[in-house]
């Protein structure tokens, strides 16, 4: 972004991470403030190229955003806000399901009825390197799960068109930004000799799978 003139405005913390992807696809225009810095780069027949009809959309979940007014911020002018009465996960994100729901119904009141897909959802809590005799119990993982497949339940109650939902992760892996040092998986992997076990989280995935979702109201 080094040389562009960056309106002194307060700019949109949103229209940054989420409008300026989904905008010109679907609606066919930039975020006001993303096209007020960018006029040099933009070309008047851009959003013929851009704008597309989508048979669906996936969405990855993994936590809200509390922000606060931050001038220093050169672009969404924002800053996050730390939430200390919410559990945290290994990678120190805010645990807070009632924000799926949220981007879910979001996303039809603002673009329209589409069919969407929750394509990542998950959270990384602490297992052990090797797997014990008696299993991997994640309660923390297995509580993150519920709430938030229940959230997605919570939409589509309010008529959103979700069609499915994908854990983040089916294993153990190597994280883009993390390596190995996070696990995001319902399988336990050992790193050394690569055994699989699967955890609590897992039994409990497949339990909601095969209830058809009732076991995500089984305490």
């Amino acid at each position: 972004m080094s040389g562009l003139a960056i309106p002194p405005r307060i700019l949109d913390y949103d229209a940054f991470h989420n409008r300026l992807f989904n905008d010109p696809v679907l609606q066919g225009t930039y975020p006001e403030f993303l096209a007020a810095g960018l006029e040099s780069f933009i070309h008047a027949d851009d959003m013929s190229i851009i704008r597309a009809n989508s048979d669906g959309l996936g969405i990855n979940y993994y936590k809200r955003g509390v922000t606060k007014h931050d001038p220093a911020k050169l672009v969404e002018r924002a800053s996050g806000v730390f939430q200390p009465r919410s559990i945290h996960t290994e990678t120190g994100w805010e645990v807070w399901s009632p924000g799926l729901t949220d981007i879910l119904t979001w996303f039809r009141d603002r673009y329209g009825a589409m069919p969407l897909y929750v394509t990542e959802n998950g959270a990384a809590f602490y297992d052990p390197p090797t797997a014990p005799a008696s299993g991997v119990d994640d309660p923390l993982r297995v509580s993150y799960l519920r709430e938030h497949i229940g959230a997605v339940r919570d939409a589509i109650q309010n008529g959103v068109d979700v069609r499915g939902y994908f854990v983040w992760s089916l294993l153990d892996n190597l994280e883009w930004s993390l390596g190995f040092s996070k696990r995001f998986g319902i399988v336990h992997v050992d790193f050394h000799s690569l055994q699989r076990t699967p955890k609590k989280s897992a039994r409990f995935y497949s339990e909601v799978i095969a209830t058809h979702g009732a076991a995500i109201d089984q305490a």
